[in-house]
């Protein structure tokens, strides 16, 4: 039996997880929004070993996962801290989160395109984003021009040249 359609189920249930942690934080249930950005991550880590221990590796799976990444690690962490912990710095909070937004998709199109190679350039989105999610923990410990200097840091690095190390050992996909 084939099974080359489970790691896709795996990438689907990160969108879709993505898409409840951005209902849940419309809702004001942000332990929960940032509950569902961390199951999303595992989501993430298990679609790509999958892909390569069935050597089912595609472009259409590396497509499919760079969509989910960026509603999943992309849009929800930016408006579960925008909404949660910058409410109250107004333009600059919106600035900094659709920056991060447009510095994670450009950095998953650079990946899209890019040959496989032992390592990422630029901070993977999956790193970035549940990195900026865990400062939904910080109940008010962090001024929120922290939060932004962050969310900027986060981002140019994202975009960045700065090699990041892969964990993927003898596989070749992501």
């Amino acid at each position: 039996m084939k099974w080359n359609w489970l790691p896709s189920m795996f990438t689907l249930a990160n969108l879709g997880i993505g898409a409840f942690s951005l209902l849940f934080t419309i809702q004001e249930r942000y332990s929960l929004a940032l509950t569902m950005i961390l199951l999303a991550a595992l989501c993430d880590v298990i679609d790509g070993l999958l892909a390569r221990w069935l050597h089912c590796t595609s472009d259409f799976g590396k497509q499919l996962d760079s969509l989910a990444d960026i509603i999943s690690f992309g849009l929800a962490p930016a408006f579960l801290i925008l909404l949660y912990k910058l409410e109250n710095v107004q333009w600059l909070g919106t600035l900094a989160a659709v920056a991060f937004l447009i510095c994670g998709a450009l950095r998953l199109a650079r990946f899209n395109i890019s040959a496989s190679s032992k390592g990422f350039v630029g901070m993977p989105i999956t790193a970035a984003g549940v990195i900026l999610s865990m400062i939904s923990l910080l109940d008010g410990r962090m001024k929120p021009e922290y939060i932004v200097v962050l969310m900027l840091m986060l981002s140019i690095m994202m975009i960045s040249r700065i090699p990041f190390p892969s964990f993927k050992k003898n596989f070749n996909r992501k």
